[in-house]
């Protein structure tokens, strides 16, 4: 430790590395490059891994989506190719089931026109029940959502997207206004943005949203047809479980086979969020493997260039151990050589990293969050390697250090005096 402040030890140290400095940049140069792509890559990587995955598990982890499609099976005297409808009381008796937290129903969703004043816009109309508004994962940026009043009363109320909003009366608040989809007039009671985008089950920059019950009572005759079952299970629940029991509760009530796949479509978020898991682990995964890769190749040049070191001082080392030099004082200064450029290099490294992380968090995470809710806490948000790692990754980059000076010290030591003192 007493070394460690001896600003001659530290001369010598400088002086030994600085005897061929073309040399020692470029063998530098490889450790620089390993370290910096391995702390740029760990860093973007777990960035996207947490605004991904993060996100997606908030609202996602445990909800499954069914969809009606054409049959392949025949079932009960049915024959296959048949098309077949769900209807609201497959989510209602859905909605008893052992575990479901929340069951939805996504209605009809038409192309329909909105209308203001003198201008007309290109929208969509969904029809959502209140379940379906929870999973879909939609929160008020002004006014409100639609409520159980709303659709007792079959009320002609409407949602307009964030998006949308500002154009309709020219950047004023349109919250009480009415509008006119298709026919008919609806008040605009809230503006929303969407809270989970892995749900897109309709386009949330044009999607104008109605209560269920008012689409079913003014376009549908009472047909009560749904286009989506949406469930959503109890934590301690397994989804897979539920979407069979889901998907036998439909089977029975339409005479469709329970393992026509093609015929009940389901979308299992939870499998989908495992898979996302897994893939982001693989890739942070390679990322250790090749960034470590590339910085051992660094330290196996840094190691070289100390065993050229030694070579060149083979008579100042025989010097000193002719003096008296004990073998752990020529150990000592051939590993504080070796670590100083490695640490140099690897600072070097990691500083550049940061640097350029910062420059992505600036232009790219504001490219990746643009038109999604989360573009308004990119704050909240960073392609910086967290700390925990990053001092994992420095504790590499000085284990590898040691490393690569273990072999010159030991050629060090083997060195004999008087043989080193009769070379020329």
């Amino acid at each position: 430790m007493a070394r460690f402040f001896d600003i001659e030890w530290w001369n010598e140290i400088f002086q030994s590395l600085g005897r061929n400095k073309r040399r020692s940049i470029f063998t530098a140069l490889g450790v620089v490059w390993g370290t910096f792509m391995l702390i740029l890559l760990l860093g973007v990587g777990m960035g996207l891994s947490d605004i991904i995955v993060g996100e997606m598990a908030d609202n996602a982890s445990n909800t499954a989506f069914l969809f009606p499609q054409q049959t392949s099976i025949p079932y009960k005297g049915m024959k296959s190719g048949r098309w077949w409808n769900m209807r609201y009381s497959d989510v209602e008796e859905i909605s008893g089931l052992r575990g479901v937290k929340i069951a939805g129903a996504l209605g009809p969703t038409r192309n329909l026109k909105l209308i203001y004043g003198s201008t007309s816009h290109d929208s969509y109309t969904a029809a959502y029940d209140l379940g379906f508004q929870d999973i879909d994962g939609i929160r008020a940026s002004e006014g409100r959502l639609l409520n159980k009043i709303d659709m007792k009363e079959k009320r002609k109320v409407c949602l307009v997207p964030q998006e949308m909003a500002p154009r309709i009366d020219n950047g004023n608040s349109i919250i009480g206004k009415n509008v006119k989809l298709g026919n008919t007039y609806f008040t605009v009671v809230g503006t929303y943005v969407k809270t989970n985008q892995m749900f897109m089950m309709t386009n949330p920059d044009r999607t104008v949203i109605i209560p269920y019950t008012t689409d079913n009572y003014l376009f549908s005759s009472g047909s009560l047809y749904v286009n989506a079952v949406a469930v959503t299970g109890n934590e301690d629940a397994d989804l897979s479980d539920i979407e069979d029991a889901c998907r036998r509760v439909i089977s029975e009530n339409h005479l469709v086979s329970p393992d026509d796949d093609k015929a009940i479509y389901s979308f299992n978020a939870k499998e989908m969020l495992d898979k996302i898991k897994g893939l982001f682990s693989g890739v942070i995964f390679l990322t250790w493997f090749v960034g470590a890769g590339t910085l051992l190749a660094g330290i196996i040049g840094i190691s070289n260039i100390m065993l050229i070191i030694v070579r060149e001082r083979r008579q100042e080392i025989g010097v000193r151990r002719a003096l008296g030099a004990k073998p752990k004082e020529i150990i000592s200064q051939v590993l504080a050589e070796s670590t100083v450029l490695s640490l140099i290099a690897g600072i070097t490294g990691m500083t550049l990293a940061v640097l350029v992380q910062g420059v992505l968090d600036k232009t790219l995470l504001p490219v990746i969050l643009q038109d999604t809710y989360m573009s308004g806490m990119i704050s909240s948000y960073t392609l910086q390697l967290p700390f925990g790692t990053a001092l994992l990754s420095f504790g590499l980059i000085l284990a590898g250090s040691l490393l690569a000076g273990i072999l010159p010290a030991y050629k060090a030591i083997k060195i004999n005096a008087v043989d080193a003192l009769r070379e020329e």
